[in-house]
């Protein structure tokens, strides 16, 4: 985790008397939604409104870790604090994450070496996506490969930029973990429960897992094990400890459910919140040189300890289902299979006292693409460029404009400047970030129509008041995009002017 660092603080170095730094190096417009989910916070909120949508909403519990970090924060140089916070959390989630995975290997690999190798394979290896990087096919199948695009799919990318994922994935194995090991499924359900405040489609993972595991527990052990008249001992049996799990987990889960169904911005946003899985091939190719092994391990095990041998099986047999689960989250739903997959091809090895040869080669694949995420992310820490960095001029006018806002203003901006808006202002932008700007296409088309057919009038028709706009933010960007000249508008009141960027008011 204090490597993961580095390249951050190679941003920070960068930065001067020209451009600003805004904390990210991959990422970045997720980054700046969830600086400014945290200055939502800081702002008072407890229940979570997107500011990257001028349409209505009603709050709803979610990124509620985001909004309670937010509160850490207040005085000068609140984006500042907002950032080092956010990056001590994900600091802190990563070593929890380490934990947790430890925990849970503890059940598979005893040798504590073999082990530690395992967790660094879990944590910061990848696929072999990048080979399909070498070989100049960076969309393959309309795609990126999977070890540069998911986070749930490997480990770094969680480590590296989305703290709540790692946490998430702490809990979930913490769970797995008490549910192999306890006679009841409380405290795994107590885990799962807590991981829905961080990601509650992981609980759909878990479930389905585990009742594939414990139906074939009781199958497993009414067929073959058990004789006579006890061998249906159900409140003895794994399907009662996920019955249990999964019951005490589903509230949040539940919650959040219903929520994105029934609300109108939620429903919206998840219909344009585009997470669909890759070809099966970006998989194949992702977790090929491993899967063989993997299953030979999972063999093996099941051998010694066929409970736990058949939960890693019932992971892996749930994967092909739950990422063609037809909804727009799809690739979400292969968390914790990376863990999995390196836990079963290690334990293929677990009675040779030395790694073979080709073992090692194998592992030695496996780390390719975190050189090429580290090397991404140095080289762009290193030439300063919008969106990892903003212009200082840019960044004075968002300070002037904090100054300026009340409580939920709507700000006018193009959507680059939108996205890094909120991040620096608590106010409510029309366009600026591809999920949360609900019906995103019909807003960018209706403010370019409005744009072309008011250029060169005085009278700003009715366009501001109809949107609720009480801002225009206007720079560079904005005169690119549009060439509209504010400053012969009626309807607006020049209020700062700097550098190549002014703030307008809209008169009432």
């Amino acid at each position: 985790m204090l490597v993961t660092a580095v390249p951050y603080l190679a941003g920070y170095a960068s930065q001067g008397e020209e451009w600003r730094f805004t904390g990210f190096l991959i990422g970045v417009e997720d980054g700046n939604s969830y600086i400014a989910k945290m200055l939502t916070g800081a702002e008072g909120a407890w229940l979570f409104r997107s500011p990257f949508s001028a349409e209505p909403q009603r709050g709803v519990i979610a990124f509620l870790p985001y909004l309670v970090l937010g509160k850490l924060s207040g005085g000068s140089a609140q984006h500042e604090q907002l950032v080092a916070i956010f990056h001590t959390y994900r600091f802190l989630a990563g070593i929890l994450a380490a934990l947790a995975l430890n925990d849970f290997l503890v059940l598979f690999i005893k040798e504590s070496k073999r082990r530690l190798w395992a967790l660094i394979v879990i944590l910061i290896g990848g696929g072999m996506g990048w080979v399909v990087a070498l070989l100049g096919m960076k969309h393959y199948l309309g795609s990126i490969p999977l070890d540069f695009l998911s986070p749930e799919s490997f480990g770094l990318l969680g480590l590296f930029g989305l703290p709540h994922l790692a946490l998430a994935r702490a809990l979930l194995f913490w769970g797995a973990a008490c549910y192999l090991k306890d006679d009841n499924g409380i405290r795994a359900g107590v885990f799962w429960s807590l991981m829905g405040f961080w990601q509650p489609l992981y609980g759909v993972i878990i479930w389905v897992v585990i009742g594939l595991h414990g139906s074939a527990e009781l199958a497993r052990k009414h067929f073959y094990q058990v004789p006579g008249k006890q061998r249906w001992r159900f409140r003895e049996s794994y399907l009662k400890k996920a019955l249990v799990a999964g019951l005490i987990s589903s509230p949040l889960v539940i919650y959040t459910a219903v929520s994105f169904m029934l609300d109108p911005y939620l429903a919206a946003w998840n219909a344009q919140n585009n997470l669909v899985s890759p070809h099966i091939a970006h998989y194949l190719i992702g977790y090929g040189l491993v899967l063989p092994l993997a299953i030979g391990g999972v063999f093996r095990l099941f051998r010694e300890s066929p409970d736990r041998g058949s939960f890693l099986a019932s992971w892996m047999i749930a994967l092909p289902v739950l990422v063609n689960i037809p909804i727009s989250t799809q690739r979400r739903l292969a968390e914790g299979i990376w863990v999995v997959l390196i836990t079963g091809f290690f334990a293929y090895f677990k009675n040779k006292k030395i790694l073979p040869f080709y073992g090692k080669i194998v592992i030695g694949f496996l780390f390719p693409t975190t050189i090429f995420l580290f090397w991404g992310a140095f080289s762009r820490a290193r030439l300063p460029s919008p969106p990892l960095f903003l212009p200082t001029e840019k960044v004075a006018a968002y300070q002037a404009l904090k100054d300026l806002v009340a409580d939920q203003d709507v700000v006018l901006t193009a959507y680059n400047t939108g996205n890094s808006l909120p991040a620096w202002v608590p106010a409510t932008v029309v366009l600026g970030h591809g999920p949360e700007t609900v019906h995103l296409n019909d807003w960018q088309n209706r403010v370019d129509a409005y744009m072309e057919e008011n250029r060169g009038q005085a009278a700003c028709g009715d366009f501001f008041m109809e949107t609720g706009i009480d801002y225009l933010f206007w720079g560079p960007t904005e005169k690119e995009r549009w060439a509209w000249d504010p400053a012969i508008k009626k309807c607006l009141k020049q209020v700062y002017n700097a550098e190549g960027y002014m703030i307008y008011q809209v008169k009432e």
